[in-house]
C-alpha cells in the first residue's frame, strides 16, 4: 500500500483505540493499588503484597522485549488483544482468590496463588507498550506524520496518566454508590477485557494488512498470509544508540519510580494523608505536558531528540538539589510548583524515548529497512529500564531507613546526572556526527565547492 492510501481517518482510529488500550492497561495497575487497604484486611499480608510487587516489575522487565518480538512476529493487534484479555483475567483471579479465602490458606498457597498470579500480570502488562507503539509506527509514516512525530507521540503518551487519574475516580465512585470493594476491581476487568475484543477485531496492524482486508471482501480468492521478519534482540541492540538508550532510559524511569511510589509517603511526614495524596497529583499532571513539550521542541529541532531529553534533565537537577537540601521546610506553594515542574522534567523524556525516540531507531539503515523493528526495540528499551527501576525499588528502602529522605533525592540526583552522561555519544551523533544537519549554503560551502570543480 502506497503513503497516500494511509488516510488522516484510519491513522486517527489507530491512534485513539492504542491510546485507550494503554489507558487500561494503567487504569488496571492504580485500581489494583488502590485496593491494596482492603485486600490487606482480607486477610493479604503486606509481605506478600511486597512480593507481588518486585515481582511484577521483574515480568514486566523481561515481559518487554519478547512483547516487542511477539508483536513483531505476529499480528499485533491480535497480541495487544490477548495481552488486554490477560490483564483482565489475572485481575479477576486476584478478586476470586479474596471471595474464596485463599488469602486466609496457609502461607505456601497464598504465595504460590496471588505471587503467580501477578507475575503471569505482569507479563500481559508488558505487551501494551511496545506492541502498541509498534501499531502506531505502522500507521504515522506519511511526510506529514513523520515530520510531527514527537507532538504525535507526545500526546499519546498521556494515555498513561489518564489511566492513573481515572482510576481513584472509579474508588471513589464504587465507594459513593455503596458498591462492594471487589468492584473497584471489576471495572478495570470489564474495560479490559472489552476493549481487548475491540482492539483483536477492529484495530488493523498495518495499512497494508487493511488494503488486504479489503480486498479479501472483495475477493473469494483467500490472500497469503503477510509475511513477517522481525528483527533479533541482538540485531536490535546492534542499533546505534540502542544500547545506550537502554542503560540511560533505565536509570530514567528509577527516578519515575522513586518519586511515583514514595513521594506520596514522603508527602505524609510533612501533611495529613488525603492532603498528601492531593500535592502528590501534581508530579502526574506535570507528566501529561512534559512528552508534548519534549516532542513538540524536539520535531522543531529536526528530531534533535536525544538533546532535548539531557536538557531537561539538566533543568532537573538544580530541583533535586533543592529537595536534597530544603524539602522538609520549603512553603507548600513552592513544593506544588517544584514537584509539578519536576513532572514535566521527568515526564517528558520517559514518555518520549518509548516511542519517538524508538520509531526513529527503529528506521535507521542499520536494519536494512525491516518494518518488524519497532516493536522489539520498544520492548528492549522499556524492560531494559524497568528491571533497572526494579533493582532502584528494592534498595529505596535501605537508603531512606539508614541515611533519611535527604539521601534518596542525593541518590536521584546521582541517576540523573549518569542519564546524561550515558546521552554524550547521541548528542554528539545529533550535533556533529551522522545526524547532524547538513551545512547551510554560504561562503565556505561555495569555496569547498569550487576547489573540488578545480581538481583535474
Amino acid at each position: 500500500m502506497s503513503i497516500p492510501d494511509v488516510t488522516l481517518g484510519m491513522q486517527a482510529w489507530v491512534y485513539f483505540l492504542t491510546w485507550v488500550q494503554y489507558a487500561a492497561n494503567h487504569l488496571t495497575r492504580k485500581c489494583y493499588t488502590n485496593v491494596k487497604n482492603v485486600m490487606i484486611k482480607k486477610g493479604l499480608s503486606t509481605l506478600v503484597l511486597g512480593r507481588m510487587d518486585a515481582g511484577f516489575m521483574f515480568t514486566y522487565a523481561f515481559g518487554g522485549p519478547l512483547a516487542g518480538q511477539l508483536g513483531d512476529m505476529y499480528n499485533p493487534a491480535k497480541v495487544l488483544g490477548i495481552g488486554l484479555y490477560g490483564s483482565a483475567m489475572c485481575i479477576f483471579l486476584l478478586a476470586f482468590g479474596i471471595w474464596e479465602r485463599i488469602s486466609s490458606m496457609n502461607f505456601l498457597i497464598v504465595n504460590s496463588y496471588f505471587l503467580v498470579i501477578y507475575l503471569v500480570f505482569g507479563f500481559f502488562q508488558a505487551i501494551g507498550g511496545p506492541v502498541g507503539t509498534s501499531i502506531m509506527g505502522n500507521w504515522m509514516i506519511t511526510p506529514a506524520a513523520k515530520k510531527n512525530r514527537g507532538l504525535i507521540y507526545g500526546t499519546w503518551t498521556t494515555h498513561q496518566y489518564f489511566g492513573n487519574i481515572v482510576a481513584p475516580v472509579i474508588i471513589i465512585f464504587c465507594n459513593m454508590a455503596g458498591l462492594a470493594w471487589w468492584w473497584g476491581l471489576m471495572w478495570p476487568v470489564i474495560i479490559n477485557a472489552g476493549w481487548g475484543m475491540i482492539c483483536y477485531y477492529f484495530l488493523p496492524s498495518s495499512p497494508a494488512e487493511a488494503a488486504a482486508a479489503q480486498t479479501a471482501a472483495l475477493n473469494t480468492v483467500p490472500e497469503e498470509p503477510v509475511a513477517r521478519s522481525p528483527i533479533s534482540i541482538k540485531a536490535a541492540l546492534g542499533i546505534p544508540s540502542v544500547p545506550g538508550y537502554c542503560i540511560a532510559f533505565g536509570f530514567m524511569k528509577t527516578i519515575n519510580y522513586i518519586i511515583f511510589f514514595w513521594l506520596p509517603l514522603f508527602l505524609q511526614t510533612h501533611f495529613p494523608s488525603d492532603q498528601a495524596n492531593l500535592i502528590s497529583t501534581l508530579y502526574d499532571f506535570g507528566m501529561m505536558p512534559g512528552g508534548i513539550i519534549v516532542g513538540v521542541v524536539s520535531d522543531a529541532l529536526g528530531g534533535r531528540r536525544g538533546c532535548v531529553i539531557v536538557v531537561f534533565l539538566v533543568i532537573l537537577c538544580p530541583l533535586l538539589m533543592v529537595m536534597a537540601l530544603f524539602a522538609d521546610v520549603l512553603n507548600t506553594p513552592t513544593l506544588m510548583v517544584i514537584l509539578a515542574a519536576m513532572g514535566i522534567l521527568i515526564g517528558g523524556p520517559n514518555n518520549i524515548v518509548t516511542s519517538a525516540v524508538a520509531a526513529d531507531l527503529a528506521e535507521h539503515p542499520s536494519i536494512a529497512g525491516n518494518k518488524q523493528a519497532l516493536g522489539t526495540v520498544v520492548g528492549l528499551i522499556n524492560g531494559s529500564g524497568s528491571f533497572v527501576a526494579a533493582i532502584g525499588q528494592m534498595i529505596v528502602p535501605y537508603i531512606t531507613d539508614s541515611f533519611g529522605w535527604p539521601a534518596l533525592w542525593y541518590c536521584m540526583l546521582i541517576a540523573t546526572v549518569i542519564s546524561c552522561i550515558l546521552m554524550l555519544p547521541k548528542i554528539y551523533s545529533e550535533l556533529f556526527g551522522d545526524e547532524a544537519p547538513p551545512p547551510k549554503p554560504g561562503y565556505q560551502t561555495i569555496a569547498k565547492a569550487d576547489a573540488k570543480t578545480a581538481e583535474p
